[in-house]
């Protein structure tokens, strides 16, 4: 079966209880953007094929081997759907949206009930006759992946069984859902004072915030757009804390499952929170919250700017304190 994952990555380690199903019943093949498809290599029966965003030539050339596959949709663009009807898949599962019905062999209408997106995906596959045995998030990360990591960090002075706090600043979304940067400032300023390391994850769009976070402050180091995402992955699965925004890297925490601070704004954590027993979610219940908004139709950002570093950091000192 060919999956094409989501575009995002939180939305994609969302969607991983759906290949840990699917997986059990054939091999699957999980198409999805190249930037982090590789995350997904280890998962067993499993398949990757990168997806190139803009380039519909490339793409069919990629699908043409597949056309006696199975084709499920887990994104819900009309686009998605026309690729894999031009590919010519004899089988096309997916929601009935963006007027994309006539595209698919098979099509389940979206759920009206609020439930989180984890759940969504689950409902289609359910859905289309799949069972579901198990809803947790999961990703396979080889021992090669977790080595090469301790490796890394070893290089940056950092001991892979003692703490290591990371801080992701970043939220593709928009400012709505990103904490103030001299909040996260603050944060680094004082577990720098307190003697832990810091590294501050990202893409490429963060590098000159994670400038901004770890410039004069030792033992804080700026990773944004240094680290791809397989050898990120491996460093999270040693790390002891992550305080970040509803990210795609709250995500990975998530299913990786380590302790975590989440902090939301305009989105909802029914929605899109963090699924794990060890995360803690900071969220004011203002009148306008959550608004799904990229930025903050009022202008004010109280949503975010009133929770307190303060409150953030007690969180995380009583987090480390129960690990060291």
């Amino acid at each position: 079966m060919l999956i094409r994952i989501p575009n995002w990555l939180g939305d994609a380690l969302m969607a991983t209880p759906v290949y840990e199903n699917l997986k059990d019943f054939e091999e699957i093949i999980l198409f999805g953007p190249e930037n982090f498809i590789k995350l997904f290599e280890d998962f067993p029966n499993t398949k990757i094929l990168p997806f190139y965003k803009g380039d519909t030539k490339k793409n069919l050339e990629a699908l043409k081997d597949y056309k006696k596959e199975k084709g499920l949709l887990l994104t819900n663009s009309f686009s998605s759907a026309f690729l894999f009807f031009r590919a010519g898949l004899k089988e096309r599962m997916g929601y009935a949206s963006d007027f994309r019905s006539f595209l698919l062999t098979k099509r389940v209408k979206p759920p009206k009930k609020k439930m989180h997106q984890r759940d969504k995906y689950l409902y289609l596959i359910e859905a289309l006759g799949f069972s579901v045995v198990n809803r947790e998030l999961i990703l396979y990360l080889s021992e090669e992946k977790i080595k090469r990591a301790q490796k890394f960090l070893k290089e940056l002075g950092i001991d892979s069984l003692g703490p290591l706090i990371l801080i992701a600043p970043g939220a593709a979304y928009g400012p709505a859902k990103k904490w103030p940067l001299s909040y996260y400032r603050k944060l680094s300023e004082w577990f720098s004072k307190e003697g832990y390391p810091v590294l501050i994850v990202g893409g490429p769009r963060e590098i000159e915030e994670g400038k901004i976070l770890s410039e004069g402050l030792k033992g804080v180091c700026n990773l944004c757009g240094k680290t791809e995402i397989a050898l990120l992955a491996g460093i999270f699965k040693l790390s002891s804390l992550l305080i970040s925004n509803d990210s795609g890297l709250m995500h990975l925490g998530a299913v990786l499952k380590i302790p975590q601070i989440a902090i939301f704004g305009s989105t909802d954590p029914d929605y899109t929170g963090p699924l794990n027993p060890r995360a803690i979610i900071l969220k004011e219940n203002l009148d306008c919250s959550p608004c799904f908004k990229r930025t903050c139709p009022k202008g004010h950002y109280r949503c975010l700017k009133e929770i307190s570093p303060e409150r953030v950091y007690e969180g995380a000192k009583n987090i480390l304190q129960t690990q060291f």
